[in-house]
This record gives C-alpha cells, sequence and structure tokens, in this order.
C-alpha cells in the first residue's frame, strides 16, 4: 500500500519534537517535504530526517510538493489562512490548534470543508494521552459517580521561557490561555463530557498578552470546574494536572492516582502500569488515528466543530476578563 505522503509547515519545536519523530515511526508515513520561513532550519532538518524537498513559500509549497497531506505547525496566526489554502489544494489537513482567532472565521472553515471534501484534523492530541484517557474511561464509566468538581492546568517553568510568536499577541491571538489553556481545556471537557453554560477569567498581563490565568466554568448540569495556566512559573520543569472529583471517588491525572468508596471502604484503583511518556505518545496515536481515517479504517473521532467549541470558550474567557463580568458561551 503506498505511503501516505506529508508536507510540513512550519518547522519549530512541537515539529522536530513531536511530529517528525512520530511520523518516521509510523511506517505508513513519508514525510517528502518541509516549509518555513527560515530556508536555512528547514534545511538543517531536512538533512537531519531525510527529507527530499525544502520550500519557504508556502504557495510554491502547496502548489509543488508532491504531498496529500499537510501538517500546520506554525504560529496561531498563521493557521487559518493556511489550512483554508491546503483544503483549496485538495489536501487533507492535521493542524495545531487553535484552527483560527476569530469566531467568523469557524463558518468558513465549516463551509470549505464541505466543500472540498477533505480531512481536517485538528491536532487535539490531549484525547489520545494515555492518562487522560484513563481518567475518560473513570468518568464516564460512572466509577467515581458524579462528577461534582474538577480542576485542570498546564504551567511552564520560568527556566524555559524565551521571546517568541507567543508574546505577541497579533502573532498568537492571546497568551497562556490561548496557547496552553487550549489543549489544557479540550482534554478536560472531553474527559468530562459536559457543556460550558459560562465563564469567569481572572488574568494577568505581561506586556501584550497574559503570562497566568484562572478561569472558572459553570457546566451546564449545574456543577463547576477550574483550569489555569502560566509560563511564569519557577518551577524545575512544566507541570500538568487534571484532577476530578465525584460524589463517589476521586481520579488524579499527575501522578495518577484513582480512588473509590465502596460499602464503606476505600479501593485503590490505579493502574498498576507506569505511564511513561504521556506527551509524546499522545502524538503518535493521534497520528495513528489519522492513518486510521485515511486508510477507511475508523470514522474521525472529532471534528473542527469540537475544536472551535475550545475556541469560544476561550475567546469567552478573554471577554470575561475585559468586563469583569460572567460570559456565556455562544
Amino acid at each position: 500500500m503506498e505511503k501516505i505522503k506529508v508536507g510540513i509547515a512550519g518547522i519549530g519545536a512541537i515539529s522536530q519534537v513531536a511530529y517528525l519523530p512520530s511520523l518516521q515511526e509510523i511506517e505508513d508515513f513519508n514525510v517528502i517535504a518541509v516549509c518555513d520561513v527560515d530556508y536555512q532550519k528547514a534545511e538543517a532538518v531536512a538533512r537531519k530526517y531525510g527529507i527530499s524537498h525544502i520550500f519557504d513559500d508556502y504557495e510554491d509549497f502547496l502548489r509543488n510538493a508532491d504531498i496529500d497531506t499537510v501538517v500546520i505547525a506554525t504560529p496561531n496566526y498563521l493557521h487559518f489562512p493556511m489550512l483554508m489554502g491546503a483544503l483549496d489544494y485538495g489536501r487533507d489537513v492535521i493542524c495545531e490548534l487553535p484552527l483560527c482567532l476569530r469566531e467568523n472565521e469557524i463558518e468558513e472553515i465549516k463551509s470549505s470543508v464541505s466543500k472540498n471534501k477533505k480531512i481536517l484534523f485538528p491536532a487535539m492530541n490531549g484525547r489520545f494521552r494515555p492518562d487522560a484517557r484513563v481518567l475518560h474511561r473513570t468518568i464516564t464509566s460512572g466509577e467515581i459517580g458524579n462528577v461534582i468538581y474538577s480542576k485542570a492546568g498546564w504551567l511552564k517553568s520560568l527556566k524555559k521561557k524565551v521571546q517568541s510568536w507567543r508574546s505577541r499577541k497579533s502573532e498568537s491571538g492571546g497568551g497562556a490561555i490561548m496557547t496552553l489553556g487550549t489543549y489544557v481545556l479540550d482534554y478536560m471537557i472531553w474527559a468530562l463530557q459536559k457543556k460550558v453554560s459560562t465563564v469567569f477569567a481572572s488574568l494577568h498581563r505581561d506586556d501584550e498578552v497574559e503570562d497566568s490565568g484562572i478561569v472558572l466554568m459553570k457546566f451546564e448540569d449545574g456543577t463547576f470546574g477550574t483550569f489555569e495556566v502560566s509560563w511564569t512559573i519557577l518551577f524545575e520543569k512544566d507541570f500538568t494536572y487534571f484532577n476530578v472529583y465525584g460524589n463517589r471517588g476521586t481520579a488524579i491525572m499527575n501522578p495518577m492516582k484513582i480512588e473509590k468508596l465502596y460499602q464503606g471502604e476505600i479501593l485503590d484503583l490505579t493502574p498498576r502500569e507506569p505511564i511513561k511518556h504521556p506527551f509524546m505518545d499522545s502524538y503518535k496515536f493521534m497520528l495513528e488515528h489519522f492513518r486510521d481515517i485515511k486508510r477507511g479504517r475508523a470514522q474521525q473521532l472529532y471534528t473542527h466543530e469540537d475544536a472551535n467549541y475550545i475556541l469560544k470558550i476561550i475567546l469567552a474567557s478573554y471577554r470575561s476578563f475585559e468586563t469583569g463580568a460572567e460570559e456565556r458561551i455562544p
């Protein structure tokens, strides 16, 4: 069977740390081309991974690279025009979140997917984290009862802070809430299987964008949860967490701990096998799912509408910070 021919737009950290190693590991993929405005960087990465074709112009890349799938891993503001261009050129698309930065662009994406009949696969890798999947199963099975409260977060160490497009609002669309919160919020909402009714946000601004923020969410079932993000905390390393509290038990993602109350006794349901590389594994499992969609072996587990629902929550959080009031999710 012919391999899936992939071109990658944007050769930054996520491409080098996650996409390229995972795509090389899965034999069904063949990375044909890379595209980056920094030609020398693209050339060095291409040499390392044995990639034949290098571009520094996206239009040229779409027109001339012999590829059927485009991975978009560029700064946030480029996601929307790049995915729209790739769809118009008849390519399937894997795109980092957010797919766009404005609510009016959501309908344009929907129309383009319908018109071009191509796959738009948002990179919602958190849903493929083995630890997040354990919590998803625990919650949806009813093992810990009805979820009363939940909280999640991603705290990036100040030791790794570097100036980049993420600190420029015109390129990122926002700060830590947009860049980090999108991913945390996605696997949180997916695992809980809840709809958000309102949000109330408190942010700390650093120049153009926020470097920290916390958002209180009220769900349609009357329960509530929070998510927090920061890239200005002095930790030894980055820390992610997701804690879920039910009326019959508790599930904690990092470190993994699952307990439930049964006949007056506390039972430990924590999986015995440790989960060693949840982040890296999430990209591999996500790309394997994309392969199965392409091969006709699986139905797509989620769509651009799921990704854009997360965007609506993020944008409502920014409105809440500006107004100082709760904001409803449209």
